[in-house]
């Protein structure tokens, strides 16, 4: 089992929607420890010091593809409810949140964010549209793979489906003309300012290509994500909507 490396809780893959969207329902039930999925209950549970376990909102059902800044941003003043557990012990009961709360709780592992009352509104971290518009800041880190050739840049966010297809398509497109072994970096790896307020499901990807120059680079990219509107004569595409390109 997979799970997203920076959230400070272990919060596996299975909730790609749940973080995606920012809202976490009725059923979810979440562990302080990734050893609460290894092996059996009856050992696993000896490992587990905090749990919780969602009351409210009741499960819908919803269009994946919505796994977008601006629903992201909606759902996280919402309210939902928790029962905490410590050792399996419910220590607290229907505990009124904010789903913005409780993902930052998860994610920095501070349950005191939790209380209303008793701590400030968590900042929204910074999300994939917002990274792509800082990919500049990676450009040291890109030219240590590129050996006088062009890296493409991207940013992946697993928890998203748009990210999550666009970088299947560019990989596609890309992946005979990699000249060494695909990269995925922590932001802070990648040499990202302000890398500890980005959303704990970002990566960045790095491309270093071979047998190719900047303009065909750019051109494949193009043709892997590019669809332009119906009945215009204007190309729109911008390489910096989609990454980087550093030589």
């Amino acid at each position: 089992m997979e799970f997203f490396s920076n959230f400070t809780w272990a919060v596996p893959y299975a909730f790609s929607d749940a973080v995606g969207l920012c809202r976490f329902e009725k059923g979810d039930k979440l562990y302080d420890t990734t050893k609460a999925y290894n092996g059996e209950w009856s050992n696993a549970f000896k490992y587990i010091n905090y749990s919780l376990y969602v009351q409210y909102p009741i499960r819908t059902t919803f269009e994946k593809k919505e796994g977008t800044g601006s629903v992201f941003e909606k759902n996280w003043n919402l309210e939902v409810q928790i029962d905490l557990y410590k050792k399996q012990k419910k220590i607290g009961i229907g505990i009124k949140t904010t789903q913005g709360r409780l993902y930052t709780a998860l994610w920095k592992g501070d349950l005191t964010i939790l209380e209303k009352n008793n701590s400030a509104e968590p900042l929204i971290p910074i999300n994939a549209r917002q990274v792509t518009k800082q990919l500049k800041e990676v450009e040291s880190k890109a030219l240590k793979f590129s050996d006088g050739l062009p890296v493409f840049t991207m940013v992946y966010d697993h928890s998203n489906q748009v990210s999550k297809e666009k970088y299947l398509k560019i990989y596609t497109k890309l992946s005979k003309y990699v000249s060494k072994k695909l990269l995925l970096l922590e932001p802070k790896e990648a040499g990202l300012n302000d890398w500890e307020n980005i959303a704990p499901t970002i990566k960045i990807a790095f491309f270093p290509v071979k047998d190719i120059n900047c303009e065909q680079l750019e051109s494949i990219i193009k043709k892997a994500v590019y669809i332009p509107l119906e009945n215009t004569k204007v190309d729109m595409f911008k390489i910096t909507s989609h990454g980087e390109i550093f030589i």
